[in-house]
């Protein structure tokens, strides 16, 4: 029932203190309906809550996989350009990746290209690494000093690798934090001798950790020793100029396409090809790759997100038809209202607010328990999962929009009964 207060202001609606003061009353009786009916809420915000709740979760767990890859790549270093060996041409006769076709002269000659930061060698290897009576099968990469800028390495106890390492070919080597665990365990590695292939290797430098890479291998289970060191006791070769990559960082990344033309035409030029004979190597841009790894990482955020809201369109559908309820229980109230001279405009407001608040309730529980079993997921898995602003906005979009849209029916055949009828509904 309308108040004497409230049939008053009805009469005076005019003045800004009464409005405010009308919002109030519509306010408070909204929240008096939803209490008087606990149960039926519960089950009608259950949707909203549910259908939240999911949204915030996938859209956390998008953002995680998100920062995952940044991390990955950032690890991996930035603005990259990856030279490897092609397919080679002899008597007219094209044959296959078998052996390399970059050497160490051809990142020499890269590394000196206007634009480019550094330039280094890479020999892969693996080999069973023995320390005492622990062992235990470890990557091992030969390279150049260039190789911890351009694959963003840091030294984290003792010192890198240095050019008179290379010219002399030194058993010095840079270990990584997971061959400490394996073989050191809480030992201080440096100065101490571990054996490759039955040879004595010197551990000058261990390496900060990077964690899992992009396809989940452990870039910490790493040796990094000297390119002639390699070729020379691990791999051994007939080829001994010969690296199976390049790995180039470029100054900045808008110069990317530029430097990739570069490298291709002094290549080109240094392997003496004619114009129409195919190249003999490949350069891939990382940062492409990064950019559409990272697109396939926001088309799947969103379409996780699209998916888990279906479940705000059934929230949405639960509360109309709660309302629709709510506007035939309360004929005969709307009809005294309208009698006593309550606007049509007063009486679609307070069944649209009723719908808001439901629906702000919904969202508010469902964004807590998102962001609550996120944190959870991401305690169990080890990960850290980001809180943004965006569930905040997100959830308060969903309450406004879905109970404005769920309650603009009901609130609209509420404003249209006619007030006569309304004082005979029994």
């Amino acid at each position: 029932m309308v108040t004497r207060s409230a049939f008053y202001l009805l009469q005076n609606e005019t003045s800004k203190h009464n409005i405010f003061y009308m919002f109030k009353l519509i306010l408070n009786e909204a929240w008096l309906s939803i209490v008087s009916h606990k149960l039926r809420f519960f089950l009608t915000t259950l949707g909203i809550i549910i259908g939240v709740c999911a949204v915030v979760m996938m859209v956390a767990a998008g953002q995680t996989v998100t920062n995952i890859i940044n991390e990955t790549f950032s690890s991996m270093g930035s603005n990259l350009l990856i030279v490897h060996p092609g397919t080679s041409t002899q008597g007219g006769i094209r044959t296959g990746r078998g052996h390399s076709t970059i050497s160490l002269d051809d990142i020499k000659a890269i590394s000196k290209t206007k634009d480019v930061a550094a330039a280094a060698p890479v020999i892969n290897a693996s080999a069973q690494a023995v320390y005492n009576a622990n062992n235990w099968n470890v990557s091992i990469i030969g390279t150049t000093p260039d190789y911890m800028e351009v694959g963003n390495w840091e030294i984290e106890n003792g010192v890198g690798l240095t050019d008179k390492d290379i010219q002399s070919a030194t058993d010095n080597i840079l270990i990584g934090q997971t061959i400490i665990t394996e073989l050191f365990g809480f030992e201080d590695p440096i100065g101490k001798t571990l054996r490759l292939k039955n040879l004595p290797f010197r551990v000058v430098g261990t390496l900060k950790g990077k964690g899992q890479g992009l396809m989940g291998n452990d870039q910490d289970n790493l040796i990094i020793m000297p390119v002639t060191t390699i070729r020379r006791k691990i791999v051994g070769s007939n080829r001994p100029k010969m690296v199976d990559l390049g790995f180039v960082k470029v100054a900045s990344e808008d110069k990317m396409d530029v430097v990739n033309n570069r490298i291709e035409q002094l290549i080109r030029s240094r392997h003496k090809l004619k114009n129409n004979t195919p190249s003999d190597f490949g350069i891939r841009d990382l940062t492409e790759m990064v950019n559409n790894v990272k697109l396939a990482g926001l088309v799947l955020s969103i379409l996780l997100a699209a998916i888990a809201s279906i479940s705000l369109i059934v929230g949405s559908i639960g509360i109309m038809n709660m309302m629709l309820v709510a506007v035939t229980e309360r004929t005969r109230e709307i009809g005294i209202r309208k009698s006593l001279g309550a606007p049509n405009r007063w009486i679609m407001i307070q069944f649209l607010m009723e719908s808001v608040l439901i629906s702000f309730l919904g969202s508010i529980i469902g964004l807590a328990l998102g962001i609550g079993f996120s944190q959870l997921a991401g305690y169990l898995l080890e990960k850290d999962v980001p809180i943004t602003l965006w569930p905040i906005i997100l959830s308060f979009s969903v309450a406004i929009v879905v109970g404005i849209s769920s309650g603009l029916f009901p609130a609209i055949k509420a404003m249209k009964l006619d007030p006569i009828e309304a004082l005979r509904y029994q």
